[in-house]
This record gives C-alpha cells, sequence and structure tokens, in this order.
C-alpha cells in the first residue's frame, strides 16, 4: 500500500476477506425482487448483522412505485416465419393478451455506451406512427423519444454480441414519479433481444416489409419498502456525517450487482465501528431499494424526506455497485466529480497501486443527490481487462450483468477486499481532517470548457460573455481557495468547513440539474452544465421562429439563475482564501 496514517492503517488491516465472502454468498442464495419477501429477507439479516456488531440501525418504511417484468415473446409474421427470444422491461406497457401485431422499421442511431446516450437526432425523417420500433438505442430515453414518435412498441438490441439478455427498466422518471414526471411512464411496451437476433431483423428490414408480433407483460404497482440505515458515530463533529449508500435489490440473485457491494457496505460498518472512538465524523451506511425496479427508488425518497439533514450536515456521498468481480481491477472508468478526484484517485493508487482514469457521473445509478449538493464519489469500480469486457453497465463490465447468470463464481474475494479497502481509505481521508479534503478549481476548470465548446455552436446567437466573467472570478477564487487551505489552522476549521460546503451545494447543483435543487431531472443523458447547454439548440432553429423565442427567454432566465450561484460561489471561496 501506499503511504498511510497510523489510524488508515489499522483500520484497512482489520478489512476482512472471510466475513465479505460470507456475506457475498449469503445474499447470493436470496433473489432479492425489491418490495417482495427476498428483499425483505436480506434487510432482516442485514439488520440482524448490524445488532450483532453494536451498530445501530434503523429500518425506514415507504412506498415505493415498482414495475416487475413478466414476460415477453417476439415473432416474425413475414417475410418468413420466425421466433425470437425477448424479455420486456420494467415500466414497459403491457400488450393485450392475443400481442400487438405492426409493421417493424428499424431506425439507426448514432449512440454512445450501450446505447443510453443519442449523438443524432433518432427520428428525423423518419415516419415511425403505428409502428413497432427496432433500435440500437436502448435507454429510457430512447423508449421516450419513440413513444413521442408515434411508435407502438420500441425493441432495442444489444451492442455486444452476449447470447443472454439483459433486464432493464424503461422509465425516464427519476424515483416516485409527480404529476408532471408521470407522464413519462412509457405507454408502449418495450422489450430486449441480443445483438445476433436484431442485426438479423435489422437485415431483413433492409430488403423489404417487415410484420412482426409481440407480446409483453409487465406488473406495476405500488410496493412497501423497507430501507435499512445503519449509523457509526464520530466523536468529535457527530452531527456531521458521510452517506454511503449501494442497492440491495437485484435482478436474480445479483452476486456482483450488487450482493458484493452489499458485503462491502456491511463490512465497512463493520470495521469503521471498531475504531469509532478515532472517528472525528459520523458514517451512515444506506442499503438502498427500488434500484433496478423503481428507478433509485430507495435513494431518491431518502433525499426528498431527509432532504434538510443532508444539505446541513452530509459532507459527501459514496456510492457502491459491482466491486469484487473476479479479474476486475483496471481502474480506468471511476466515476467521480471534480471536486474530490483528487481524493479518490489517491486512495485508489495508496490501497491497489493503480492510476485511475475518472468518468464523470452520468445519469444514472443511485446518484440521486444533485439537488443537496453533496459530492458524491463511485458508482462502479473495477474493470475486467479490455478483451473480456462487454457493452453493459455494471459487473466490471461482465456480459452476465442483470442476467439471471449474475453468480458466485463470477466475484473474487480478494478482488472484494481490495476494492473494500479502497472505500474505507476514501471514506477516512473525508472524515478525519479538520478542513473537508474537497478541491475547487477543477470544477471552474470543467465549467470553463464546457461553456467554451457551447459557445462555439452558439455562435453569437446568445450572449455567454457574463458567464465567461463570472467563472474567471470564479476560477481565480478557487485557485486563491485551494492554495489557503493547506496554510488555515485549526481554529478557523469550522468556519472554513461552512463555505466549503456553501461552494458544493451551490455549484453541484448546476453543473448536473436542469431543476435545480429541490426536484429530480430525468434519467436521460445530461451534459455538464446542462442550462448553458440548452443554447446550442438555438442553431437549428430558425430565428424568426417561437420555439427560437421561447428558448431564448428561457435561456436568458437560465443565465440569471447561473450568474447567482456563481457569485455565491464565488464570495464564498473569497472567505476560505481570507482565512489563511
Amino acid at each position: 500500500m501506499g503511504q498511510l496514517t497510523a489510524f488508515e492503517e489499522k483500520v484497512l488491516n482489520d478489512v476482512n476477506a472471510d466475513e465479505l465472502w460470507g456475506t457475498t454468498a449469503h445474499l447470493s442464495e436470496i433473489e432479492r425482487v425489491s418490495g417482495m419477501e427476498g428483499e425483505y429477507q436480506a434487510v432482516d439479516w442485514i439488520a440482524g448483522k448490524l445488532k450483532e456488531y453494536g451498530i445501530p440501525c434503523e429500518v425506514l418504511e415507504f412506498d415505493a412505485y415498482l414495475s416487475f417484468p413478466i414476460r415477453a415473446s417476439l415473432r416474425v409474421q413475414a417475410p418468413v416465419e420466425k421466433e425470437i427470444r425477448a424479455k420486456t422491461r420494467a415500466f414497459g406497457a403491457s400488450t393485450p393478451s392475443a400481442g400487438l401485431e405492426g409493421e417493424l422499421v428499424f431506425v439507426p442511431s448514432k449512440v454512445a455506451g450501450i446505447g443510453f446516450q443519442a449523438l443524432d437526432n433518432q427520428y428525423e425523417g423518419h415516419d415511425v406512427r403505428g409502428k413497432i420500433v427496432l433500435s440500437p438505442r436502448g435507454g429510457p430515453d430512447g423508449v421516450y423519444d419513440a413513444m413521442k414518435a408515434g411508435a407502438v412498441a420500441h425493441i432495442h438490441y444489444w451492442p455486444s454480441g452476449e447470447d443472454a439478455i439483459h433486464e432493464m427498466i424503461a422509465t425516464t422518471v427519476w424515483g416516485a414519479p409527480t404529476p408532471e414526471s408521470a407522464e413519462r411512464i412509457p405507454n408502449i411496451p418495450s422489450i430486449s433481444i441480443n445483438n445476433e437476433s436484431g442485426v438479423t431483423l435489422r437485415d431483413l428490414c433492409a430488403k423489404g416489409p417487415v410484420r412482426v408480433r409481440l407480446t409483453a407483460q409487465t406488473e406495476t404497482r405500488w410496493c412497501r419498502e423497507k430501507l435499512p440505515v445503519a449509523t457509526i458515530p464520530g466523536t468529535v463533529e457527530p452531527d456531521q456525517f458521510f452517506l454511503v449508500g449501494g442497492h440491495l435489490d437485484s435482478w436474480y440473485v445479483g452476486t456482483t450487482d450488487n450482493a458484493t457491494g452489499n458485503a462491502a457496505m456491511l463490512e465497512l460498518a463493520r470495521v469503521l465501528n471498531l475504531h469509532k472512538s478515532g472517528l472525528r465524523r459520523s458514517v451512515k451506511v444506506a442499503w438502498w431499494v427500488g434500484h433496478s425496479y423503481g428507478r433509485y427508488a430507495g435513494s431518491t425518497w431518502f433525499c426528498d424526506n431527509f432532504f434538510g439533514d443532508l444539505r446541513k450536515n452530509c459532507v459527501g456521498y459514496m456510492d457502491i455497485d459491482s466491486p469484487g468481480v473476479k479479474d476486475a481491477t483496471i481502474y480506468d472508468e471511476i466515476t467521480c466529480m471534480a471536486e474530490n478526484w483528487g481524493l479518490a484517485s489517491a486512495a485508489i493508487r495508496d490501497v491497489a497501486g493503480a492510476e485511475a482514469t475518472r468518468e464523470r457521473p452520468p445519469r444514472a445509478g443511485d446518484y440521486s443527490f444533485y439537488g443537496p449538493g453533496l459530492p458524491s464519489m463511485f458508482m462502479l469500480m473495477g474493470n475486467q481487462p479490455k478483451e473480456a469486457r462487454f457493452s453493459v453497465g455494471g459487473s466490471g463490465l461482465g456480459w452476465w450483468w442483470h442476467t439471471e447468470y449474475d453468480t458466485l463464481e463470477h466475484a473474487d474475494a480478494g478482488v472484494l477486499a481490495q476494492d473494500t479497502r479502497i472505500y474505507a481509505l476514501a471514506i477516512l481521508r473525508v472524515i478525519q481532517g479538520a478542513i473537508l479534503p474537497y478541491q475547487h478549481a477543477p470544477v471552474a476548470d470543467e465549467l470553463i470548457e464546457a461553456l467554451r465548446d457551447i459557445d462555439k455552436e452558439v455562435a453569437g446567437r446568445f450572449d455567454l460573455r457574463p458567464v465567461f466573467d463570472a467563472l474567471a472570478d470564479l476560477k481565480s477564487a478557487a485557485l486563491a481557495a485551494d492554495a489557503a487551505l493547506p496554510k488555515i489552522s485549526g481554529d478557523k476549521a469550522a468556519l472554513v468547513n461552512r463555505e466549503i460546503l456553501k461552494v458544493v451545494r451551490t455549484l453541484i447543483p448546476i453543473n448536473y440539474t436542469r431543476c435545480g435543487e429541490f426536484d429530480h431531472d430525468p434519467a436521460m443523458f445530461h451534459p455538464v452544465f446542462p442550462l448553458m447547454d440548452d443554447a446550442r439548440r438555438l442553431a437549428n432553429l430558425a430565428p424568426e421562429s417561437n420555439d427560437y423565442r421561447f428558448l431564448l427567454t428561457r435561456l436568458v432566465r437560465s443565465r440569471n439563475r447561473v450568474l447567482h450561484y456563481l457569485e455565491t460561489a464565488t464570495e464564498a471561496l473569497q472567505k476560505i482564501a481570507a482565512a489563511a
């Protein structure tokens, strides 16, 4: 390991691979479907283990809007007859029992990753009204766009060649719906097929008309959920806490997504509790439910219902998902904000001796805490070697992700222990320092770079100069504050930490949201600096049109909001620099 303090070394040495493996093996025997008996059984078992360890645990209960895929079928009717394996998706609409028959139309799309980010306007020039869409674009926004375009069903074929079909969720609604967001719940069936079947259908469509019949059955309803939250109290600033979360529910037994993560969380709670007398700040560990069946229902509910406490007292968030995968020791897609990338990458380097590459947090996972402005790190952890990877969203990029094949043989106790030590070290470096270890100049750089790119497309159609000026002031203040932090004495720590939290509470919402602090944006691709990124759309609108002028009006209001927040953050950074 790299350079550790004596206390860090003691804590990390107590991480036990046998404890981790025992928990992983136990949870790998339980199908943890949200709102069902298996998930309740897992909640009770975790609560019992926490009680055994002497760790306070509260099991919170709430109602979640969940959807359960039941079955699907797909049959080519013409020009040939052929049965194709398929799975329906959570929150996809059900067909009548006799199924839905129609013309199949292939709609190409330039996509990134596993089809969750469209790089083009997919339906421009394609009339899909009343037709069944076949598409390589498979994210919830892809289903939503097909629905808006008038398609009667959406079929996604997977980009990589594994034979397995992955379970997915079709809704863009983040957490429980509101009257406004409920309109985005799909009203068309959404089914998945593998790449081989998709290519076969695509080639048929290229030769002439194709008719298919599909059936899909989902069950969507409100369910009672139980969410365990453990608290390991600090001794110096016990009201201040670091939040650790990871989803408990799974598709099938979900060993690497996310029994291994649940094991890491339980072991972190056990080990930190052994050393609680030496902890400066508290740690809360929450096992999110409703992740796969309710689009992050548990973490969203927690954010909504504990918003004030999170905003006032939570000093950071860590998401734990899919660690401990066999051979997954390449840390080249590490989800992390710019604020805390320095400490996250250092933790990986000091434990694993590996250099890591940052990935900006996507609109995915249980990253439900942009609103209260929590500096957040991690989601997935290590990946397998590149030659072993597939186009999936977890499990070390293993082909078995979100399938019935995600079982114990794909996990590794040694890798899981290493990943858990990385988590432990990163947590310690947030909760133990007198001054919170966040850097602000990298955030300013991220916003400036994004705005320059936006400005190229805007080409003078909207005045971004005030934002550039405000960002220049922010960058100057951030450099001074970052340089001052090591010089600040302990008696000024409380004042400085309040200003640090004011900065992150202010900048994170404008860097990651359109809706702001108190709502949740859809589960769709979100760019850097979303409020200003909308200005790109002006280039595709006629200047004399209502759409152009309506957008200009909104952009002026968004600019006002952004300038207010940038000024607030700059003033806080100036106070930090002045405290040195």
